[in-house]
C-alpha cells in the first residue's frame, strides 16, 4: 500500500512469478468517475470484461464492443 505513486523501472521488464496480476476491479459508474489516462487497465465488474483506456475512451481487451 503506497500513499502515492508506485513506480516500477526495469532496464529490461518487470517480472511477475509465481502470482498472478491483479488489476482494480471497477463498476462502469465508478469507471466513468475515474481520471483515467491513455493506457490503464481495470476489471469492469459490471459487464466482466477486462478494458483499458485507449484514445481517450474505454474499450474492451477481449476485441468485443
Amino acid at each position: 500500500e503506497a500513499a502515492s505513486n508506485l513506480n516500477l523501472d526495469a532496464g529490461n521488464a518487470v517480472v511477475i512469478s509465481n502470482s498472478p496480476l491483479r488489476l482494480a476491479s471497477f463498476t462502469t459508474n465508478d469507471r466513468d468517475a475515474l481520471a483515467a489516462q491513455n493506457g490503464d487497465m481495470i476489471y469492469n465488474t459490471t459487464d466482466n470484461k477486462l478494458q483499458g483506456y485507449q484514445n481517450g475512451s474505454w474499450i474492451n481487451l477481449d476485441g468485443t464492443v
